[in-house]
C-alpha cells in the first residue's frame, strides 16, 4: 500500500496546561504511513514557545513555527505554508484525539483516494460531553452533505482531515470569529467529495476563556454574516432540508447581536418586526 504523509498543524496560544497532552494524544496514531507535526507558536505569553521547541528537540517528527500573535487562523495558514503533506488535519491545542483515531481515517484515503475531506466523530465537552455522531457514508454533492448532516451544527476545521490541495484556492480568514464555518462553506462550494466516518474520536475541550465562551457583539456580528453567506453559498430555501433548523439559529443570533449593539443585519420585515417589540418591552 503506498505510504501517505499526514500534516497535522496544531496552533498553540496560553496552552501551557494542555499542550503536553494533546502533541501526546498526536504522537501516539499510527497513520497507516507517516505523520509531520507543526506546533505554530502564535506569540503566546507564557511558556509555551519553550515548550514547542522541546517537544522538536524530542521527536524528530515535530516543527515549530513562532510567530507574532495573529490569532487561530493565521496561526493555521502558517501551518499550511509550511506543510508538505498529501493530506492535513488540525488539532487545537486545547483538544486531543482518542487513541487509534487517525489509522483508520488514513486507510479510508488509502482505499478511496476520490475523498477529498473526511469528518469524523466529535465529543464536546461543556456541562455534559455532547457527541457528534456520524454515520459511514460518502457525499459526491457537497451541497447535499451540508443539508443531509446539517452541517452548518459541526463546522469545525479540527475533526476533518483534508486534501492538501484544497488550500491551494481556500485559506482560513485572519481576525476572524468562527473562520472554521466560512472556510468550511467556501470549501462546499468548489464541490469536494465529503466522506464521513463512525469511528475516531476528537475531544474538544470547552474553555471559559477561549474566544468561543467570549460573545462579544462584534463576535455575534462575524458569525451571523458567516451562517448568511452560508445560507446563500448553498442555495438554502424555506424549503430545504433542515433550513427551519438553520433559519432559527440565525434569528437566534440576529436578536443576540441586535441586544448587544442595536445592529439588525438580516433585513427581513419579520426580524425587523420582532427588534422593533424587543425594543418597546426590555
Amino acid at each position: 500500500m503506498k505510504r501517505i504523509l499526514l500534516s497535522v498543524i496544531i496552533p498553540v496560544y496560553r496552552a501551557g496546561k494542555t499542550l503536553d497532552r494533546c502533541v501526546e494524544s498526536v504522537l501516539r496514531q499510527e497513520v497507516c504511513g507517516d505523520m509531520e507535526v507543526i506546533l505554530v507558536d502564535d506569540g503566546s505569553p507564557d511558556d509555551c514557545p519553550q515548550m514547542c521547541d522541546a517537544w522538536a528537540r524530542r521527536d524528530r517528527r515535530i516543527r515549530v513555527v513562532h510567530q507574532d500573535n495573529l490569532g487561530q487562523g493565521a496561526a493555521r495558514n502558517a501551518g499550511l505554508d509550511l506543510c508538505r503533506g498529501t493530506y492535513v488535519t488540525f488539532v487545537d491545542s486545547d483538544d486531543f484525539l482518542a487513541s487509534r483515531t487517525l489509522q483508520p481515517l488514513m486507510q479510508r484515503f488509502a482505499e478511496h483516494p476520490e475523498i477529498d475531506v473526511l469528518e469524523y466523530e466529535l465529543w464536546q465537552t461543556k456541562d455534559d460531553a455532547r457527541n457528534r455522531s456520524l454515520a459511514d457514508a460518502v457525499y459526491r454533492d457537497a451541497r447535499h452533505y451540508w443539508l443531509q448532516t446539517r452541517a452548518w451544527w459541526h463546522g469545525y476545521a479540527c475533526n476533518k482531515i483534508f486534501r492538501r490541495e484544497l488550500f491551494e484556492e481556500v485559506r482560513f480568514a485572519d481576525s476572524r470569529f468562527c473562520e472554521d464555518l466560512l472556510l468550511l462553506t467556501q470549501m462546499l462550494e468548489r464541490a469536494p467529495v465529503v466522506a464521513t466516518a463512525h469511528h475516531g474520536t476528537y475531544y474538544y475541550m470547552w474553555n471559559e476563556d477561549g474566544l468561543c465562551a467570549k460573545a462579544s457583539a462584534e463576535k455575534i456580528r462575524q458569525l451571523l454574516e458567516t451562517q448568511v453567506y452560508a445560507w446563500h453559498a448553498m442555495r438554502m430555501t424555506v424549503f430545504s432540508s433542515g433550513a427551519l433548523d438553520f433559519l432559527r439559529n440565525m434569528l437566534c443570533r440576529q436578536i443576540d447581536l441586535y441586544r448587544a449593539s442595536g445592529e439588525v443585519i438580516l433585513r427581513w420585515p419579520l426580524v425587523r418586526l420582532a427588534c422593533w417589540l424587543h425594543r418597546q418591552f426590555h
